[in-house]
C-alpha cells in the first residue's frame, strides 16, 4: 500500500510540473523595413502574454520583415525543438488546398533563448510568392515535447502584385532569370559505389610481364648444358641450397604474379631475398675455394 501511494505521489508531482511547464516569449519585436530607405515602416512589440500583431498591410517589392524574440521556460532561457513562422492564406477556400502554406524555420540559441528571423521579399521563396494574391497570415509557432505549444499571430500582409506567382508556382526554368531565389527541386539519386570491380590487365602488359618472368628460366635452360659438366652437385650442399633458394624465389614471383597481392607478399620476398644473398655469398665462396684448389692441383701436375 505504501509503495502504491509513493508511486501515485510521484505521478502527481510529475503531472503538476508538466502542467506548470510552458513556453514564454519575451522581448518580441516585429519590424517592417523598407530596404531602399533602410527605415522602419512599422514596428510592434509583443510577448506571449500580450500578443500585438501588426495591422493588415500591403507590402511593396522592397519591404523586409525582421523578427526577434527571447524564449523562456520556468524563467530560464529555453530552445524549443520546433520554432517556425507559418504563412497561410486568410481565405478559407485557399487554405484548404494542399500546399497552400509556407513554413520558415527559426533558429533559437540554446544558451540564451534568443532568436532572429528575416524575410526579404526581393529574395523570397517562389513557394511563398505563389500562396495567394490576397492577404496572408503570419504566425509564430513554438513547440517542444511535454510542453504546451505556443502560437502567436504576427500580422496579416498582402504580397505586391508584381511578385505574386500563380499557384502552384511554375518550374524553375519559367522563373525570371534576374531573380535571386533559392530553388528547391529533386536532386538526382546518389549512386554509391563501395568497391569497383577488378580491372583486367592489358594483354600486351600481361604478355610482357610473362616474358620478363620466364626470361631467366629460358636463359638458365640454355646455359645448363654449359654449366652441368662443371658442377659437382653431390659434393656441395651449399650450392644445392643456393640453387633451391633461387628456385623458391622464382616460384614465389610466379605465384605472386598469378594470384597474390604485393603488400602481404612483400615480407616473404624480403626474407627470401636476404636468405638468397647470404647463402649465395657462401656458395660463391665455396666455388672459389674449389677453383683455387683445382688450379693449384693442375699447377702441381705441370711442375712434375
Amino acid at each position: 500500500m505504501a509503495r502504491w501511494l509513493a508511486s501515485a505521489a510521484l505521478l502527481a508531482a510529475a503531472a503538476s510540473s508538466l502542467a506548470r511547464a510552458a513556453i514564454v516569449v519575451r522581448d518580441g519585436k516585429l519590424s517592417l523595413i523598407d530596404a531602399v530607405g533602410a527605415s522602419a515602416v512599422a514596428t510592434t512589440a509583443f510577448t506571449s502574454d500580450s500578443p500585438s500583431p501588426l495591422p493588415a498591410r500591403q507590402l511593396s517589392p522592397t519591404d523586409a520583415l525582421k523578427l526577434s524574440f527571447t524564449v523562456l521556460n520556468d524563467s530560464a532561457p529555453f530552445a524549443p525543438q520546433q520554432a517556425a513562422v507559418l504563412v497561410q492564406p486568410v481565405n478559407e477556400e485557399e487554405r484548404k488546398q494542399p500546399g497552400r502554406d509556407w513554413t520558415s524555420w527559426v533558429k533559437v540559441r540554446q544558451n540564451s533563448g534568443k532568436a532572429r528571423w528575416d524575410l526579404d521579399l526581393s529574395r523570397a521563396d517562389p513557394s511563398l510568392l505563389s500562396l495567394s494574391s490576397g492577404p496572408l497570415s503570419f504566425t509564430l509557432i513554438l513547440g517542444h515535447p511535454y510542453v504546451a505549444p505556443l502560437s502567436l499571430p504576427l500580422g496579416t500582409f498582402t504580397l505586391p502584385s508584381s511578385l505574386v506567382l500563380p499557384f502552384p508556382f511554375p518550374p524553375d526554368e519559367d522563373l525570371p532569370k534576374h531573380w535571386e531565389v533559392e530553388r528547391y527541386k529533386p536532386m538526382p539519386e546518389i549512386q554509391w559505389t563501395f568497391r569497383e570491380g577488378e580491372k583486367k590487365v592489358n594483354k600486351v602488359l600481361a604478355l610482357g610481364g610473362t616474358a620478363v618472368v620466364l626470361a631467366p628460366w629460358l636463359v638458365l635452360l640454355v646455359a645448363f648444358r654449359y654449366i652441368l659438366p662443371s658442377l659437382h652437385l653431390s659434393s656441395s650442399p651449399l650450392i644445392l641450397t643456393f640453387l633451391a633458394s633461387l628456385t623458391a624465389l622464382e616460384l614465389l614471383f610466379i605465384v605472386y604474379w598469378v594470384r597474390l597481392r604485393l603488400i602481404p607478399t612483400l615480407p616473404i620476398f624480403l626474407g627470401l631475398g636476404a636468405w638468397n644473398a647470404w647463402i649465395g655469398r657462401r656458395a660463391l665462396g665455396e666455388v672459389r675455394r674449389r677453383r683455387i684448389a683445382r688450379e693449384e692441383k693442375e699447377a702441381g701436375k705441370k711442375v712434375e
